[in-house]
């Protein structure tokens, strides 16, 4: 066997996307009904697709999963066959393109961009296309259900769940009436015979639907694709790799991705485990789930199968629609509600749309669909018509046709009899004249069915485009990351005293309210209590020692003589009493403070995240009782790249160093001012912001060679919506102000940092760019360009340096930034 038969060229495809910054692990896992939760294991679809991934994973747990499901043709058809397919399909007209009801900025195509070689990745990347995966399962009756509902409406299984699927996606996520893709998976073990069982051995078809299509014509076209090899096709397309190598392979990647959008990738894979005696034994309370990818070009993305009879449910949406997961689990319980109920669009019925939340949206769909449904009934009662009208000219017109035919065909007999015998009787003269006729004939044919050339009148076929006239400003650029909000002052509250708890709190609980100097909690404080009564008596018998101790000293010093010794004047007994005087009062200081300690009071205000006893229990000293913060200031760990810490005017910034020559300086920081940050958060469609500062970084990088900045914000006691630790927000951060900067939106940004000039005459002019910063919708230019060129905005299919173009300018009555946002949606929509 040849090396390049043991070659995974599809696995090329996914290498190739990972130099784009788009990930390739597909998941499956192992769902505890009774918990919820999911334990994930995740591989590599560059090494095997999604029924090699599930069959390895499930080998590892001890199932055998031998006889994997297998596709019906036997062999691969053959190359005259290939030839055969590739001229007798027809091509579709619709493009594959889709309008979405909302999209949000592309990530992948950003790192992309701030990549400097982009052919280069590792481990570390982190894939703009990971997103939170929703995964669900129906019991036993729910699944016996749906399938006695797909076999109702005589569809298989598989096409009933693609038709709720698609009913869901268009309801939630489409914007309008429309023709669209999708990626449709066909299983291909049983005809490679040089493919491993678990690798990559999966095509697809791409089956084109709507808003409003049935799953009876789901299920034809499917059909239909399957019975004339469609998937084959695509098969030997991406073996393409054979030819024009990595290289290739990626550029093609990079040319489709740019141009072909599908709605997403439908994957069903089955019912498992497969039957064999040596499965383990059933666990009723686990079952297996799994989810695919997902890209830009594929943003919805499913993984389906059948465990044990229970059929489970995987989805997973894109960032590029879907910014959050409540998004994705809307879907879900859209998908679930068209599943159990059924409404199948048909001409009896006008749908009615289940699962939006905009009546508007319903309203106009309903009212679509009952077009769509009224336009059917017409052209059905007229195709009858025809039909009816048809059959009565047939039975009318038929009999005389047939009768002028047979009189020509008698009329023409004997001449055509005579002409043949004559034929025969001069072959030698004949037969040259028959050659000699037929060529001059087709000469003559030819010569008129060719395509005349047609002269038109010369029109101006220059491209059109759109332009700006360059202008230098000074500009702030701004840095966007996230982060998680933490609180500024986070304590443990432990306990200074060993006695058993008396009361607690009604707010001292997870998730209450206090304020500073509020009692959290009592202790039993009886024997603190005993403590002090004893430790005052210690006092009053240190008193009256030091009392006795000064009459013994005055009767004895009465008769001394001037020399004698302290010890005889009674000095040390004297000192001695009041040493013992102020030991018994800190005694009783240190007992009154265990009794005042018996009672813990909160240091400042805030709210309880944990609290760890209850009234009752024995509390040892030392022990912790609770954790609280406070609310009014809060910290955000935001990281930042490497290439954007020169846009930042960080709050410290060292001006000396210690070294061998002078060991005793020391590192002095000055201080600047600190940069703004805002940071925000959308709730229920709802954006909340708040402002305030980086006060710092951490020292040295993270683990993942990032450098994090210190945000710290207060909390606005006027918001609706207050900062709380865990809620994940997004941050804008202020730079610093650069002077002379030309900011242009960045899809005006080429390849190689160059970008399109118009000249005096009208003609194209490529130039390249010194390029400051690439953000998210502009690009900050600070050298290669002069005040008052004019920069070209609008994307040409073919650019030559020096061809003739139309100008249409912007609008004047527009500032800058709103001509600006207009002519990047309008690029937008044609990319």
């Amino acid at each position: 066997m040849s090396s390049s038969q043991n070659k995974d060229y599809i696995a090329m495809w996914f290498q190739a996307r990972k130099a784009f910054g788009i990930g390739d692990r597909m998941n499956v896992g192992l769902l505890n009904k009774t918990t919820d939760d999911i334990n994930w294991f995740e591989f590599s679809h560059s090494k095997m697709d999604g029924l090699g991934g599930l069959t390895t994973i499930l080998r590892e747990h001890d199932y055998p999963c031998k006889d994997l499901p297998q596709i019906a043709d036997k062999i691969a058809p053959s190359n005259w066959q290939q030839i055969k397919m590739l001229f007798a399909g027809s091509k579709s007209n619709v493009p594959k393109t889709i309008r979405w009801k909302t999209t949000f900025p592309d990530y992948a195509a950003i790192n992309l961009a701030d990549n400097d070689n982009s052919t280069q990745y590792s481990k570390s990347t982190q894939y703009s296309n990971d997103a939170p995966i929703v995964n669900t399962y129906f019991t036993k009756a729910e699944t016996l259900e749906i399938k006695k509902l797909a076999k109702k409406h005589r569809v298989a299984l598989n096409i009933y769940l693609f038709w709720a699927l698609n009913r869901a996606v268009a309801e939630q996520l489409l914007a309008s009436q429309q023709d669209y893709y999708w990626l449709y998976p066909v299983n291909l073990r049983g005809a490679l015979p040089n493919t491993p069982e678990t690798g990559n051995c999966s095509s697809g078809i791409n089956v084109l639907l709507n808003n409003t299509i049935a799953p009876r014509d789901i299920q034809l076209q499917v059909k239909q694709q399957i019975k004339a090899k469609s998937h084959w096709q695509l098969w030997w397309q991406a073996h393409i790799g054979k030819i024009i190598g990595d290289q290739g392979v990626r550029r093609i990647y990079q040319y489709v991705s740019e141009r072909q959008f599908y709605a997403g990738s439908f994957s069903f894979l089955g019912s498992w485990p497969l039957k064999d005696d040596n499965n383990p034994v059933i666990n009723q309370d686990d079952m297996w789930v799994c989810c695919g990818i997902g890209t830009k070009n594929y943003p919805v993305s499913t993984g389906i199968l059948l465990w044990h009879e229970q059929l489970s449910l995987g989805l997973k949406l894109h960032p590029y629609i879907a910014q959050d997961i409540q998004t994705t689990e809307g879907l879900m319980q859209c998908w679930k509600q068209h599943l159990l109920q059924g409404n199948l669009l048909t001409t009896e019925e006008t749908p009615v749309s289940t699962c939006s939340n905009d009546g508007i949206t319903d309203a106009v769909s309903a009212e679509a669909t009952a077009q769509v449904v009224k336009l059917t009934k017409t052209k059905h009662s007229i195709k009858l018509a025809k039909a009816t009208h048809s059959s009565k000219l047939k039975q009318v017109l038929l009999p005389k046709i047939q009768s002028s035919v047979q009189r020509v065909r008698t009329r023409l007999s004997a001449h055509w009899q005579k002409g043949q015998a004559l034929f025969i009787r001069h072959k030698k003269v004949s037969i040259p004249l028959f050659i000699i006729g037929f060529t001059f004939i087709s000469m003559t044919l030819l010569s008129v069915i060719r395509p005349q050339s047609q002269i038109n009148p010369e029109i101006n076929r220059f491209p059109s485009v759109r332009y700006m006239d360059v202008a230098f400003n000074d500009a702030v650029i701004p840095i966007f990351s996230r982060g998680i909000v933490a609180a500024k002052t986070q304590i443990k509250l432990n306990s200074e005293v060993t006695a058993r708890v008396k009361s607690v709190a009604d707010n001292f609980t997870a998730g209450g309210y206090f304020n500073a100097g509020d009692v959290l909690l009592s202790m039993d404080d009886e024997a603190y209590q005993l403590e002090v009564i004893k430790k005052k008596q210690a006092v009053d018998g240190a008193l009256l020692h030091l009392a006795e101790a000064k009459a013994k000293a005055h009767v004895a010093r009465s008769g001394l003589a001037r020399k004698a010794t302290s010890f005889a004047r009674h000095i040390p007994q004297i000192n001695d009493a009041k040493s013992r005087v102020k030991a018994a009062e800190a005694d009783l200081r240190l007992a009154n403070i265990k009794l005042e300690r018996a009672v813990i009071k909160a240091p400042f205000s805030g709210r309880v995240k944990a609290v760890s006893v209850g009234r009752g229990q024995l509390v040892n000293s030392g022990e912790v009782i609770g954790e609280i913060y406070s609310l009014d200031k809060m910290h955000v760990r935001l990281p930042v790249a490497d290439k954007y810490l020169t846009l930042l005017d960080l709050p410290f910034k060292v001006t000396a160093f210690t070294n061998d020559n002078n060991a005793d300086v020391a590192v002095a920081g000055s201080r600047v001012e600190r940069p703004q940050v805002t940071l925000s958060v959308r709730v229920n469609n709802k954006r909340y912001q708040w402002q305030g500062t980086i006060t710092g970084t951490e020292g040295g990088l993270a683990d993942n060679r990032l450098q994090y900045v210190i945000a710290e914000v207060l909390n606005d006691p006027d918001q609706p919506l207050y900062l709380q630790p865990g809620r994940f927000v997004t941050a804008e951060i202020a730079g610093r102000e650069f002077e002379q900067v030309v900011i242009i939106p960045r899809l005006a940004l080429r390849n190689d940092n160059k970008v399109w000039l118009l000249d005096a005459e009208q003609r194209l002019k490529i130039a390249t760019v010194e390029v400051l910063h690439q953000g998210k919708e502009q690009v900050y230019i600070i050298g290669g360009l002069n005040a008052g060129d004019k920069l070209i905005l609008t994307p040409l299919d073919v650019a030559v340096d020096g061809m003739k173009l139309n100008v249409i300018s912007l609008d004047l009555d527009l500032d800058l930034e709103s001509a600006l946002h207009h002519v990047t949606e309008q690029i937008e929509v044609r990319s």
